[in-house]
């Protein structure tokens, strides 16, 4: 290796070790609690997870799916329950060792589902204990440096925060969660592409009345070259509406995501990309990336030129030093997108008091929402009730 490599390889380490310090995975906890699954009574909520994984399986229990990738994917479907004592934006875990149900979020009943026949019959069994209007799917996917259980209680901490009401499904691909691994990361996030789009043909024979799609960071990468691969099949059924694609934080090549966009200009209006200039993670993707800027840090005014609208969240405070993951972890982010996403399929502002209005410039809470240059929308204030 020539001295010049040595010293590329290490400053990619170094960056990533970094980046990962920023996206912190933390411990694997899949059914380590010894104490009864909590209740209702307890003042617990408890959310079913559906999970489509790319992953391989592990032999800890406490794991699951390990980081590893397998030539197929697998279906299943966990319990998170969450505690009484909650916090919004916050995700409740042990340290280290095993969660207290009074206190931690707990993921119990662990179920593989052996074909895609019967992951789809019990989807659809959820689905069907739903009332009217609220038989929706959630598909999260999520970023770099994230292991089985994080992807997991993040996607319970979602749906849980923003109070989503349909049924919510995981799509975690094969990310080791260690800060050295980007490079790996990034690869198996391509090599799941062709198991995304089995769900998605999967789900578009689902009995749902909307399907909307969340990503972070690296995960929008998979998400949006799988819907390119999906706008191009003719077996996939279109009953089940694309409601809403939302791209948090996206760890992607500006130049890329503008040809990207070129290839789905029918649903690109339904796409909401929330960015931050702060965001020191994708500061050192755009690094590790030969300097080219990422999706996700790219100025909002200059991303609604490209047809998609714009979530401006660089002035929202929160507590991670990354603020790579505002889209969860700021209480007013989270329940905001909540409310948006359930509005509709468009941003523009309505009478319903919790839809998610466009400020056009101006400032609700740090949180600056910009149109797509293509939208017709009018400048409103805050939702009726919230002060500015």
């Amino acid at each position: 290796m020539s001295c010049f490599a040595y010293w590329r390889l290490t400053l990619i380490v170094v960056l990533c070790a970094a980046l990962g310090a920023c996206v912190s995975s933390g411990p694997e906890i899949i059914g380590l609690s010894d104490s009864a699954f909590p209740t209702p009574e307890s003042g617990s909520t408890t959310h079913r997870v559906f999970v489509a994984t790319t992953r391989a399986r592990s032999d800890n229990p406490a794991e699951f799916f390990s980081g590893e990738r397998s030539g197929r994917m697998s279906l299943g479907k966990v319990d998170v329950a969450i505690p009484p004592a909650h916090q919004v934006g916050n995700i409740e875990k042990p340290s280290s060792g095993k969660p207290d149900p009074a206190k931690h979020f707990v993921v119990r009943t662990p179920e593989i589902h052996g074909d895609p026949a019967t992951f789809a019959s019990r989807l659809n069994a959820a689905l069907a204990e739903r009332p009217e209007g609220k038989r929706d799917i959630l598909i999260f996917v999520h970023g770099y440096n994230v292991n089985f259980t994080s992807a997991v209680l993040r996607i319970a901490q979602f749906v849980h925060d923003t109070g989503y009401p349909g049924i919510p499904v995981l799509f975690t691909w094969a990310s080791r969660g260690r800060t050295v691994d980007y490079v790996y990361d990034i690869n198996s996030a391509l090599q799941a592409r062709d198991s995304l789009e089995e769900l998605g043909v999967i789900l578009s024979g689902i009995d749902a009345d909307n399907v909307d799609i969340v990503a972070h960071s690296m995960g929008n990468l998979l998400v949006i070259e799988t819907m390119l691969r999906l706008n191009e099949r003719k077996d996939v059924r279109r009953e089940a509406k694309l409601r809403r694609v939302v791209l948090a934080s996206p760890d992607i090549d500006i130049d890329l995501f503008e040809t990207q966009l070129t290839r789905v200009l029918d649903v690109k209006d339904q796409f909401v990309v929330l960015v931050s200039e702060d965001d020191r993670a994708l500061s050192i993707s755009r690094r590790i990336a030969g300097g080219v800027t990422r999706v996700g840090a790219t100025n909002a005014e200059t991303l609604s030129e490209l047809g998609v609208n714009v979530i401006d969240l660089t002035q929202v405070e929160d507590s991670s030093s990354s603020h790579h993951t505002k889209f969860a972890n700021s209480p007013d982010v989270v329940q905001l997108i909540g409310r948006g996403i359930q509005d509709g399929n468009t941003l523009s502002a309505s009478e319903n008091p919790g839809a998610l209005r466009l400020l056009s410039g101006e400032l609700w809470r740090g949180i600056a929402f910009v149109p797509s240059a293509s939208a017709d929308a009018t400048p409103n204030g805050p939702p009726p009730g919230q002060e500015r």
